[in-house]
């Protein structure tokens, strides 16, 4: 049996222009883990994904998976490696139906109806609407939508940046079941989210960011009653 993967960041740092955005981040994520990254706006969450994903301009020092070497490889090639950024806000194309959003994101390697129907047994939501454009779609379809894209070139890590934004309450349990799916088929991810709660439930690992800077880290099974990781947060 194949040891399991890890990501791992170490002594990251980032930069917009002259501006130190991130300043010696080191996390890490194992398969079938949750981890959590939080922390008020503007301190880095998304720079963090846009590092890792290979996205950003100007980084440096070292992420990897496993052996390999991530940091300086080109978006693309990050994602086939396994690690790839689920982006906050609407990212499908409106125009196209839903089934031609998926079957645009099947690499040509997989069995492209084999792939969609396994991605639409994670999100059955989806299937009823794969005829209609992707623009029509709910704030809580189009998450779905994103999420199933991602999971169509077999990742070994999702990074989920801000999932529940705009959702409504049901549809964040939904949207908690979908992402306890991932977990048990394997997939390791790392997420950043405004709804804390919602988050610490999923983790057994959360980093607090502030301002570039890993400000604190905890591990364990009741992460959403910790009272130093909530005084932290906008709650």
């Amino acid at each position: 049996m194949a040891e399991p993967q890890v990501l791992q960041v170490s002594d990251l740092h980032a930069y917009y222009g002259q501006s130190h955005v991130l300043q010696g981040i080191s996390l890490r994520v194992q398969e079938a883990e949750c981890v959590a990254l939080l922390g008020r706006n503007g301190v880095g969450k998304t720079t963090t994904f846009l590092s890792i994903a290979g996205l950003m301009a100007k980084a440096t020092g070292h992420v990897t998976l496993g052996d390999r070497a991530l940091l300086g490889q080109p978006p693309h090639r990050i994602a086939r490696l396994g690690v790839v950024y689920v982006p906050a806000g609407r990212r499908a194309f409106a125009r196209l139906t839903v089934k031609d959003n998926l079957e645009m994101a099947v690499p040509r390697s997989i069995n492209k109806q084999q792939a969609i129907e396994d991605v639409l047994s994670v999100f059955p939501g989806l299937r009823e609407r794969l005829t209609v454009p992707a623009g029509v779609l709910s704030g809580g379809q189009n998450q779905m939508l994103k999420m199933a894209r991602a999971l169509l070139v077999k990742p070994r890590f999702l990074l989920l940046d801000e999932p529940t934004e705009g959702l409504a309450p049901l549809v964040v349990q939904q949207m908690g079941v979908h992402i306890e799916q991932l977990l048990a088929r394997g997939v390791g991810v790392l997420i950043a989210e405004q709804n804390a709660r919602f988050t610490l439930r999923l983790s057994r690992r959360v980093y607090v960011l502030g301002k570039g800077v890993i400000k604190l880290e905890r591990s364990g099974d009741r992460l959403y009653d910790d009272q130093e990781v909530l005084s932290h947060l906008v709650v």
